[in-house]
């Protein structure tokens, strides 16, 4: 996943690995919702920005 879509410069950002993940279901076209499980916590200063973000359920 990324931080952010674009950096304070423009630019596109890079990705942050996870970890391993189970598929739970999608939803969708253009674009495709994916929810995945993730096998471990997501790192406090991901999740801090993604909660910000969160619609509906957050499961932890």
């Amino acid at each position: 996943m990324r931080e952010q879509a674009k950096d304070e410069y423009g630019f596109t950002m890079g990705c942050v690995f996870l970890g391993e993940a189970i598929f739970q279901s999608h939803s969708g076209e253009k674009p495709m919702n994916i929810e995945w499980k993730l096998e471990e916590p997501m790192p406090p200063f991901i999740l801090k920005e993604r909660q910000k973000l969160a619609v509906g359920k957050l499961d932890l």
